[in-house]
């Protein structure tokens, strides 16, 4: 579905105004024609402004130490970046909030039977690899287990599903007083963690199977891009309804905040450990009992037994979880004609070590498009709305972002008109870009990437990036598609999966904004170990720092054209057809849903109505005064799905648009509210209707 200017409405409006003159290229969405012509102008700018070299710079500079959320390194690097914008003449300032964060001393296991050895929590080092030579200070670890130590047999529980689990009991085997070996992917870290403490085990020990990360894709780091056999995964395991400062749920982490004890929150009870896949192999190679349903298997090359034993394993940990710091660097560039209209372009800068993927690759390539779009305006540029710059602080651990949107969520409101964050910009050049966003800025996606260079091919991000989803469409990704995607369609374009995720996601889901989220290549075997540092960027993913650019580039276009549109380009077409295809999906499945059918056409109708008419008056022209107006009607009228109460299975958030699994949420328990939403989005779109004819 195209929301651009049709050509046959351009056709139209050509023969009915004589005085439109016929512009040599389709402006972009939300221009008038010659605003379109400024707008590529200056993106050509941009472009030749940007520098691979200075990517390379700050990544280099970002990943000299380690710099995970609360440390000291994360606060020399916060400071740095304040200070790299400052230079490039933004206003910048960190925004501190203090949240209870968690961090390691000491991890070991070992086996105890039937042979005794020590199973190691730290990584390999790799031959001129130079971030490896003091693995030893940097040990596996998952944020928020307890201090605490086990012994116990061993039992394999797949991917710690609840299909995973009931597996288990249907074969008598009891995980109570047990050490629990699962694998991460397939199912989230805080649902595996609660289900072995749910059913009484002593510990739980994680690693990453080559089913999903690691030599079944291709060559192993330091020859590819996929986990060796001694990579370690660190994850969060702490799973609760909101994000954001475990003890201030649903507002700000202040200074003055009433925040609650660690005592009233649901903390993990039992330790927890990751472990590479050469260890646990080794583990598995000593385990008896039944073997392990097909779904439950992985790639290692043994059969995979549930136990229990006879291994045994005694695992410790020692961790200091306690307030620290979160350090959010933000730098406001005012618009020149709306100021009080606000684009947030976004990207964390906290690590598990180094972070050369991730964030950091997105974090040097957002200082870059900051760098080039500073330099811009000491010759005289100026944006329309205001932008604002933001690196997030803890997005491993709880989100840094949400402490923000808390603390100014009124003002944002009424002011944001959309969140566009990186979480990271590079990972595998090899697999496809991956986008996550909210419907109504699909559109702006694809046109943007129409004109930027696929470093590898010289073709246009737009096709690499369909081309690479149409070769990977049906291989196992972790990132790569939504439940409403089908894979046996040859896509034509690329597809861009619904529910935006990481800093982006307190923006979608706490305030209901139109937010995005991406990175190119999500599925790489560097994840959060130690090998993702910079000899890993430098040699093997994008050694030119191209790619930076590239992402910087995706990043800029999208946000500047957000910022310098006439109409705010969302396409509210898109959006409905998604929620067409929520809404048969749950008639699919027999739910019992109110019947939504003639809302939903009635939302098309007025939404292809909308698009053609605000085609035709870009083409015949807009009176300046009116122009604020009508944009602010359109931007607001994204809240229609915010419900200030919450929603009705999670009062932390307030997006009606949201669900993880795809699915319109709550709608078998509160369908008056759907319809009323529904409702109230037909009035905005006729109230934006109007508002055009003067």
């Amino acid at each position: 579905m195209q929301l651009g200017v049709n050509r046959s409405i351009i056709i139209l409006c050509i023969l009915s105004c004589a005085s439109v003159a016929v512009p040599e290229d389709i402006p972009l969405t939300g221009f008038a024609p010659k605003s379109s012509a400024r707008e590529l102008d200056f993106e050509k700018q941009l472009t030749a402004t940007l520098k691979p070299g200075n990517a390379e710079k700050y990544l280099q500079w970002i990943t000299s130490r380690p710099h995970p959320a609360g440390s000291e390194g994360a606060r020399i690097t916060a400071e740095y970046i304040k200070q790299q914008l400052i230079a490039d003449g933004l206003n910048a300032s960190i925004e501190t909030y203090p949240a209870f964060l968690t961090a390691p001393v000491s991890t070991s296991i070992e086996l105890v039977a039937p042979v005794s050895e020590s199973i190691p929590t730290t990584e390999d080092r790799i031959e001129g690899d130079e971030f490896t030579e003091h693995v030893a200070e940097h040990p596996g670890w998952d944020g928020y287990s307890p201090s605490g130590e086990a012994t116990g047999e061993v039992v394999y529980a797949g991917h710690g599903s609840d299909e995973d689990f009931r597996q288990l009991q249907l074969r008598g085997i009891d995980v109570k007083g047990k050490i629990v070996l699962m694998s991460y992917f397939g199912t989230g870290e805080g649902t595996k963690y609660q289900n072995a403490e749910r059913n009484g085990a002593a510990g739980v020990v994680l690693y990453s199977d080559p089913q999903e990360d690691g030599y079944r894709y291709g060559d192993v780091y330091p020859k590819g891009d996929w986990r060796p056999p001694g990579g370690i995964m660190r994850r969060d395991i702490f799973d609760l309804p909101y994000t954001g400062d475990p003890l201030s749920p649903g507002f700000p982490s202040t200074d003055t905040a009433k925040r609650l004890k660690p005592e009233q929150i649901l903390l993990p009870k039992i330790p927890v450990l990751p472990i590479s896949y050469r260890s646990a192999q080794r583990i598995l190679s000593l385990m008896d009992g039944p073997i392990a349903p097909y779904s439950m298997q992985g790639a290692l090359p043994l059969p995979y037994k549930l136990g229990p034993g006879p291994a045994v394993v005694h695992l410790k940990t020692e961790m200091d979880n306690r307030d620290r710091s979160v350090l959010n660097v933000v730098a406001k560039i005012p618009g020149e004609k709306y100021p009080d209209e606000w684009i947030i372009v976004g990207n964390h800068h906290d690590a598990w070590i180094y972070g050369a993927g991730d964030p950091s690759s997105g974090t040097a390539s957002l200082l870059e498009f900051a760098r080039g779009l500073g330099e811009l305006m000491r010759q005289g540029y100026r944006p329309q709305r205001t932008l604002i710059i933001a690196f997030w602080d803890a997005e491993e651990l709880i989100f840094g972002s949400t402490e923000w949107v808390e603390d100014h969520q009124e003002e944002l409101l009424q002011k944001t008109v959309a969140c566009i964050n990186m979480d990271s910009s590079v990972f595998n050049t090899d697999r496809p870009l991956s986008v996550n966003a909210h419907p109504l800025l699909h559109q702006l996606f694809r046109d943007a990437s129409r004109n930027i260079r696929d470093p590898k091919t010289g073709k246009t991000m737009f096709e690499r990036w369909r081309d690479l989803q149409n070769e990977f469409r049906n291989t196992p990704s972790t990132d790569g598609f939504s439940p409403f995607f089908d894979h046996a369609r040859k896509l034509t374009e690329p597809w861009i999966n619904e529910a935006p995720d990481d800093d982006a996601g307190p923006f979608f889901n706490i305030l209901a904004l139109p937010a995005s989220d991406m990175y190119y290549g999500s599925d790489y075997g560097m994840y959060h170990s130690i090998y993702e540092n910079f000899h890993w960027m430098k040699t093997v993913v994008d050694p030119t720092f191209e790619y930076h650019i590239s992402m910087a580039l995706l990043q800029g276009f999208v946000s500047l054209q957000l910022a310098n549109a006439d109409l705010i380009p969302f396409d509210f077409v898109n959006e409905e057809d998604y929620w067409q295809m929520g809404y048969e999906r749950l008639e699919k499945q027999n739910k019992k849903i109110p019947v939504m059918s003639q809302l939903l056409n009635e939302w098309k109708l007025e939404a292809k109505k909308l698009e053609a008419e605000t085609n035709a008056k870009l083409l015949t022209g807009l009176p300046p005064h009116k122009i604020e107006q009508i944009n602010k009607k359109i931007y607001l009228a994204a809240r229609d799905f915010y419900i200030a109460k919450g929603l009705p299975d999670n009062k932390y958030e307030h997006n009606l648009w949201h669900s993880s699994d795809g699915l319109l949420p709550g709608i078998e328990k509160q369908p008056d509210i759907f319809l009323q939403v529904l409702q109230k989005r037909i009035r905005s779109l006729r109230e934006i209707r109007a508002s055009l004819h003067f």
